[in-house]
């Protein structure tokens, strides 16, 4: 991996076009879709940050400075949702304290879901530098509207919750440690902590990258840099060690720990209470090809799989070819630092695959929980394509530049569609090599996650429903949970009069979501309600993924 190109002027217009078109995608979408399972815990906690802001102007308006970070008032905040790091729930929270407590212009859900389009905007913006300073111009300009065009992406990029945040700060941080390979400023070195601190306040996954790459550096160390440094002695290592590495303990642990002002207090046991909770994480169960997988050991082909049919096909050659690239370079690279590099880039890119692939790992549904990797070999992949097409194509280089561009163009319009047909249920999108949803369908792959796709039914619902009328909404069955379907109303896509039940035989109207391990409760509505015919359902090509039924009885 070497440096390529700097930034321009022209690249400072480039990536400000390319960020600002991504947060205005993004957030002018939001409410197209509807909030899924873990956004109900998510917002729930936003409200009570916004209450803390709250409190600390209150508190530093009447002078009393101590009461606000006393441990009373800190768990009084802090406490639910306690299992996940409190980053973004803050930024969520500050979000509502601004635009809607303060500004009055945003509804709480849509001011979580404001903070989620400007972390998409910040991936492409990192996409835009990673793909101009390594590859190309063209690469980087390309590699994010490809990024984005990926159904998957696109649908979970406007979640309030933690999967593209982290996402970001994965990506982030590999691509600092490549500057840090290549530079020894210390203050690059202290950024790149600072992020990967940031990382560890959003979400757990970033605390492999310290493990991954410290085994890796130690592995070029003993075969390589040792001899190249002449450097033997027990102090001659210490002073060889990245100063990454020590800027993640003296940079990263006391900002993470600032953070997360809950860890102030009972910190070990609270810490091991965190550990222990996603060191023995439930599983959702989930068919693949049929088979259930609710217990361990679970297939190593599980996210591989899931990865080749759930990645649009111009995007899934990118993967390849990026993929190659990297190893081809650590194969390729005469010095050691170089192929550290190199390697650098295939842990970042498909450890996060590999991990989840673990027969003993739970798997948590869908695929955001390893697509933390997918920017980097994408952006290394657009350019392989590039170079190639380029290599192929006999005509001066203007010439080559305009065919090449009109390549990534048409690749970059021929998933429109699909991300026109999945925008409201980008979860449950599968590629044609499975042959689309109906392929999936008859392959008994599972259908959806999480419990948000009932917008298609909203209109109905509030057209039908009487005042008052009580909704079952499948609470405990991968539906929508109480706040979920609050924020829903919060958001103008419920009529507020509506209520939400998880008794069946209270309900006047119910939701169904066609998930295999929810067939009994078809069957239940079908009795209970007195009818097998749906009021009203959401498809894509024939396929349903959710049902609203009327009592009939």
């Amino acid at each position: 991996m070497n440096f390529r190109n700097s930034f321009e002027k022209i690249d400072i217009l480039l990536a400000a076009t390319v960020t600002v078109f991504v947060f205005l995608l993004i957030f002018l979408t939001s409410d197209a879709i509807g909030f899924v399972r873990d956004e109900g815990f998510y917002m729930k906690a936003a409200i009570n940050m916004a209450d803390w802001y709250e409190s600390i102007n209150s508190d530093l308006s009447s002078g009393e400075f101590s009461k606000i970070f006393s441990k009373k008032e800190v768990d009084k905040y802090f406490n639910y949702n306690s299992e996940h790091p409190p980053f973004m729930k803050e930024l969520f929270g500050l979000s509502q304290f601004i635009f809607t407590r303060k500004l009055g212009v945003l509804s709480a859900p849509m001011s979580a879901r404001l903070v989620a389009a400007v972390f998409a905007a910040l991936t492409a913006l990192v996409i835009y530098i990673f793909g101009l300073i390594f590859f190309s111009r063209m690469t980087a300009s390309v590699a994010p509207f490809l990024f984005f065009t990926m159904p998957h992406i696109f649908f979970h990029s406007h979640l309030a919750c933690f999967d593209m945040p982290i996402l970001f700060f994965w990506s982030s941080t590999f691509i600092l440690y490549i500057f840090c390979l290549k530079s020894n400023r210390t203050s690059l070195h202290a950024l790149t902590a600072l992020f990967f601190a940031f990382g560890m306040a959003t979400k757990h996954n970033v605390l492999f990258i310290p493990i991954v790459l410290f085994v890796s550096w130690l592995f070029f160390y003993a075969f390589s840099y040792r001899k190249e440094s002449g450097k033997n002695s027990f102090t001659g290592f210490f002073k060889a060690i990245p100063k990454i590495f020590y800027f993640m303990v003296i940079i990263s642990l006391p900002v993470y720990f600032l953070i997360w002002p809950r860890m102030w207090f009972n910190t070990f046991d609270r810490l091991m209470t965190y550990a222990e909770f996603h060191g023995k994480h439930v599983n959702y169960l989930n068919y693949y090809f049929g088979t259930p997988l609710k217990n361990g050991p679970f297939p190593f082909s599980f996210p591989w799989v899931m990865t080749f049919f759930t990645t649009p096909t111009p995007q899934l050659v990118c993967f390849f070819a990026g993929t190659f690239y990297f190893c081809r370079d650590f194969l390729k690279s005469e010095k050691a630092s170089g192929k550290e590099a190199a390697f650098a880039m295939i842990t970042g890119s498909l450890f996060p695959i590999f991990l989840i692939a673990l027969p003993s790992v739970p798997i948590f549904g869908g695929i955001k929980h390893w697509f933390t990797g997918y920017p980097l070999m994408l952006t290394a992949g657009v350019f392989v394509i590039e170079e190639s097409a380029k290599k192929l194509i006999k005509t001066n280089n203007f010439k080559k530049s305009l065919i090449v561009a009109a390549v990534f163009l048409i690749a970059a319009v021929s998933v429109v569609p699909l991300n026109i047909k999945f925008a409201k249920r980008g979860a449950a999108f599968y590629n044609e090599l499975i042959g689309g949803a109906q392929g999936a369908a008859e392959m008994r792959m599972q259908r959806n996650f999480w419990g948000y796709d009932m917008i298609d039914l909203a209109e109905t619902l509030n057209r039908e429903a009487p005042v008052k009328a009580k909704l079952y909404i499948m609470t405990g069955y991968e539906g929508l949970n109480q706040n979920s379907f609050k924020y829903m109303q919060e958001a103008g896509l419920i009529r507020n009069d509506i209520k939400a039940t998880n008794a069946l035989n209270e309900a006047d109207f119910a939701l169904f979501f066609y998930e295999k391990q929810n067939e009994h409760i078809l069957n239940n509505i079908a009795y209970e309600f007195g009818t097998v015919r749906p009021l009203a359902v959401s498809s894509t090509d024939s396929v349903f993924y959710s049902a609203l039924f009327r009592r009939e009885k």
